[in-house]
Formats: structure tokens, C-alpha cells, sequence
């Protein structure tokens, strides 16, 4: 397809290896592309491509331009870019991308926010707000209580 990236174009620029044999405790920073295919415990930041593979685990939040997910990652992860959960996947925590692909059989428990750069947060509701709310909605059930007890007078109730 046009404008996607191989796997083999992808793998190509990799800078980084964690393998397989390997477990890191603490955070990774790189600028280029990086695959873990051992385990991770800390954060992993990256400004190019961030690869988990099937047999790689991370615990902590993960940052790249793109991610893709064959392995487990139990933190919450930000992708400028595509990030990609495939079927081998599984991610605990919340994703902030541009787009999300999620493989069948892939496990993806969190929240997602897409295209993110140019959404604000969601504003507080006050307090105030919510009792005149409920106040409003307590309103139509006394009307409805009224005119059951009209004694016939209901417009329903006429012939």
C-alpha cells in the first residue's frame, strides 16, 4: 500500500536491540528505532520506531513516533504516529495515538485517545450543576404525580 512502512523497512533502521536473553530495570531513551525482544522494567522512549516483539515485555509507559505491539506492555503508551496491537499482543493501559490498529485475537484493556495533538481536556462539570440537574429531573415526576391525582381531570382520561 502506499505510504506504509515494511516490516522489512522498519527493521532495516533499527538502532537497538533488547534480546531476548535480556532484562532491563530502568529507563531506555534512543533516538532512533528500538526492538525489545527481552524484558523491560521501566519506561521506554524513543523518537524513532518502537518494536515489542512476540516474546518481549514491557512494565512501564512507552514512547515512540510509531509502536508496534507483539508482545505484553503494562503501562500506558504515546505514538505520534501508527500504533499497531497485533494478534500476539497485549497491552494494560491507556494508548494516545494518531491511529490504532488492534489484530484479532490481540488484548487491549485501557482507554484510547486518538489524534490527540489537537484536543483539549474535558472540562470539570461543577458541582452546582449536577443538583440543578437532578433537581430538573426530580420536576417531571411530581407533574406526573399531579396528574394522576386530577381525579379524571387528565386529558387522557376524557371521552
Amino acid at each position: 500500500m502506499l505510504g506504509k512502512k515494511t516490516t522489512e523497512q522498519i527493521n532495516a533502521k533499527i538502532s537497538s536491540v533488547i534480546g531476548s536473553d535480556m532484562a532491563v530495570e530502568g529507563n531506555i531513551r534512543a533516538k532512533e528505532a528500538v526492538r525489545v525482544e527481552g524484558k523491560v522494567t521501566g519506561d521506554v522512549e524513543t523518537e524513532g520506531v518502537l518494536i515489542i516483539s512476540a516474546g518481549g515485555a514491557v512494565k512501564g509507559n512507552v514512547k515512540g513516533s510509531s509502536i508496534i505491539i507483539g508482545g505484553s506492555v503494562e503501562g500506558d503508551l504515546t505514538s505520534g504516529g501508527r500504533t499497531e496491537v497485533a494478534s500476539t499482543g497485549k497491552v494494560i493501559g491507556n494508548i494516545r495515538t494518531k491511529s490504532l490498529i488492534v489484530d484479532e485475537n490481540a488484548v487491549f484493556q485501557g482507554q484510547c485517545i486518538m489524534n490527540a495533538d489537537g484536543l483539549a481536556p474535558l472540562p470539570e462539570a461543577p458541582a452546582a450543576a449536577g443538583d440543578a440537574d437532578k433537581k430538573e429531573e426530580e420536576k417531571p415526576q411530581e407533574d406526573a404525580k399531579d396528574n394522576n391525582n386530577n381525579n379524571g381531570n387528565n386529558k387522557w382520561n376524557k371521552r
